[in-house]
């Protein structure tokens, strides 16, 4: 594919999130400024690839399961895949509930690993991203940004998912500043309405955080008290992590 064309697959695939996780031929042309046969020949390249799949009955395009593949590769190359999911049963059944590894993939947090929690639970439909200001694992990442790229994110209007969001930036810099100091981060329904979750950094020997693990649960269940009982398991977790992964 020649080099022109890569960009504009690649620009194709920003456009999706989770405001936006279905879009069709029209309005990437819009967006791309390019005729409608072009668009429609790009997706088609990304469709073979796995990288976009068709609704058949919209006719509109959301990402596909491509993608995990090449999470999966990034993830494997730095011994996630082996050094995570043990740790991530562990947290999941002295806490009782579901968790999960993240990392970050520009303005949203993306689940590339996780553990269902003990077989008593109801099984969870995951999302494939998420905003980072309002889920605990997108705010670790918020945290630990350098002053200028936190000021980039918060500079546009950001989306409200939930009534219990904050969307105020001197609301978040203050909650940020507090989990620095803290090391956790917490959403109390602020991205899926009656769903709690805490997270920690999984840090590298540098300092910089890479990752981030988090769990979650119903908040009928995972009520912020029990949530917040949890959190000495959750950053205990998280710094054995970090020591393996150095």
């Amino acid at each position: 594919m020649p080099t022109q064309s890569v960009q504009r697959a690649m620009f194709i695939l920003k456009q999706f999130s989770v405001d936006e996780p279905q879009l069709g031929v029209s309005e990437l042309s819009r967006r791309l400024g390019l005729t409608k046969s072009t668009v429609s020949r790009l997706l088609a390249t990304l469709r073979d690839g796995g990288l976009v799949v068709q609704d058949p009955t919209n006719r509109q395009y959301r990402l596909g399961l491509g993608l995990v593949e090449l999470s999966n590769s990034l993830i494997s190359g730095r011994g996630l895949t082996k050094i995570v999911p043990p740790y991530l049963r562990h947290l999941s059944d002295a806490v009782g509930e579901f968790s999960l590894l993240a990392l970050r993939k520009e303005d949203v947090v993306i689940p590339v690993l996780r553990s269902p929690g003990p077989p008593r639970l109801r099984p969870v439909e995951w999302v494939a991203s998420a905003p980072l200001h309002c889920t605990a694992t997108g705010k670790i990442f918020l945290a630990h940004m350098s002053e200028e790229q936190l000021s980039a994110f918060l500079e546009p209007p950001l989306s409200l998912p939930a009534t219990q969001t904050s969307v105020d930036p001197k609301d978040l810099r203050v909650e940020l500043e507090r989990i620095q100091q803290q090391g956790f981060a917490t959403s109390f329904g602020e991205f899926l309405e009656g769903e709690n979750a805490i997270a920690g950094p999984i840090v590298r020997s540098n300092g910089t955080v890479f990752a981030a693990m988090g769990v979650a649960g119903p908040a009928y269940r995972f009520t912020p008290e029990r949530a917040m009982a949890s959190v000495d398991i959750l950053k205990a977790i998280v710094r054995e992590v970090s020591r393996e992964l150095e």
